[in-house]
């Protein structure tokens, strides 16, 4: 064969390669993308079969007042103001820097309620309660800022918290305090289709808090094998960032991008917060972490299959290995990674579990309704 044909003969079979490998590239998107609106609209069908969520009317009037912080606070804020307007007669919502004395003896509200509150003057609590108007606290953020909260929290009438390990603390202090575990709001973190760059094998969202950052490391090989994506902050910190690089993302996201990649994941790490983190924390006291964080709703709610280390209270809220799977080590969640990657049916009937109980159990609504039920009995 002269040179001329040769070059000819070795053209057409590339092309025919190339042709075999866009093909195979097309089918493997069909299939994927299929499989991922087939998930939806199971979750979408289930959701239709779920009772309405009815929460208790209060003829009462609210004025909340917001966290006034950046990070994971507006979305919080949102997800509560919006719950609230369908519970009560009047809601007022105020930012931590407003004269909430002077907002408060005009509304007349029944309640003051105040998200995290490290932003408000402790003179406009006391001014409140003078007024004669209830006030009520509720701390979302321990026990990372306990040192903060605890200077805080009684000058309140009722304090909230969504974590186990602290209460004990503000009973010696004499505070009136219910245990209230955080949720999710289902407008925002739910099943939906999302295009091809939320899309991966393993996800997780978060800042690269030192004990994220270990066991992120630890597990790398198996992760870099695989299409994983990783966002939030300070995640240079990685040795190995590197050989992650393509799929980290060093940035804030919002909440409903979150979910977007939390719909878009085969299956989605969570890590919670080391108690023990003297850069990060404020938590002389170094109380442990018992709770489990808003996250482990938000992945749930999202129609995501969830590995989650574990807290406490999640056997409170989840059953391990029917509603979410979870893991002790890094050598067992490189395992489980494996295992549901190459079971796919089961990953996915566990996502739909945890899907149905966090509606129908774990949203704002919810905990709202028992807030002032507590509060208004």
């Amino acid at each position: 064969m002269n040179v001329r044909l040769r070059k000819q003969a070795t053209g057409t079979i590339s092309a025919r390669k190339s042709a075999g490998a866009d093909a195979s590239g097309w089918e493997a998107g069909r299939q994927a993308g299929w499989k991922h609106g087939y998930h939806v609209g199971a979750c979408e069908a289930l959701q239709q079969k779920l009772p309405p969520s009815a929460s208790a009317q209060h003829p009462i009037r609210i004025l909340y007042v917001r966290a006034g912080l950046r990070g994971p606070f507006p979305d919080l804020d949102q997800a509560v103001t919006e719950a609230l307007r369908g519970m009560v007669s009047e809601l007022t919502v105020a930012a931590p820097s407003d004269n909430l004395v002077a907002l408060a003896a005009r509304s007349r509200p029944d309640l003051v309620l105040v998200m995290h509150g490290t932003q408000v003057p402790g003179n406009q609590v006391q001014g409140i309660r003078a007024l004669g108007i209830k006030t009520a606290i509720w701390l979302v953020d321990e026990p990372y800022v306990t040192d903060v909260t605890t200077v805080i929290a009684p000058q309140y009438e009722w304090l909230f918290t969504h974590e186990l390990a602290s209460i004990p603390i503000y009973r010696q202090l004499g505070c009136q305090v219910h245990y209230m575990p955080l949720a999710v709001n289902p407008a925002v973190y739910k099943p939906k289709y999302v295009a091809p760059q939320y899309q991966s094998d393993i996800c997780f969202i978060g800042n690269a808090f030192f004990n994220r950052v270990s066991l992120i490391d630890r597990i790398a090989p198996t992760l870099a094998a695989r299409d994983t994506r990783i966002v939030g902050l300070f995640w240079k910190r990685l040795r190995r960032y590197r050989s992650l690089s393509k799929g980290i993302r060093v940035s804030w996201i919002s909440a409903d991008e979150a979910a977007s990649y939390y719909n878009g994941a085969k299956i989605v790490i969570n890590i919670h917060r080391s108690h023990d983190d003297k850069v990060h924390n404020k938590n002389s006291r170094n109380l442990p972490g018992l709770s489990i964080n808003p996250r482990t709703y938000e992945i749930s709610a999202s129609g995501a299959f969830q590995l989650t280390d574990v807290r406490q209270d999640l056997t409170d809220f989840y059953m391990p290995g029917v509603e979410l799977e979870t893991y002790s080590s890094a050598n067992e969640l490189v395992d489980k990674i494996v295992y549901y990657l190459q079971n796919e049916e089961q990953r996915k009937q566990i996502a739909l579990n945890g899907f149905k109980k966090t509606l129908a159990q774990h949203t704002y609504q919810k905990r709202l309704s028992q807030l002032l039920q507590i509060v208004f009995p």
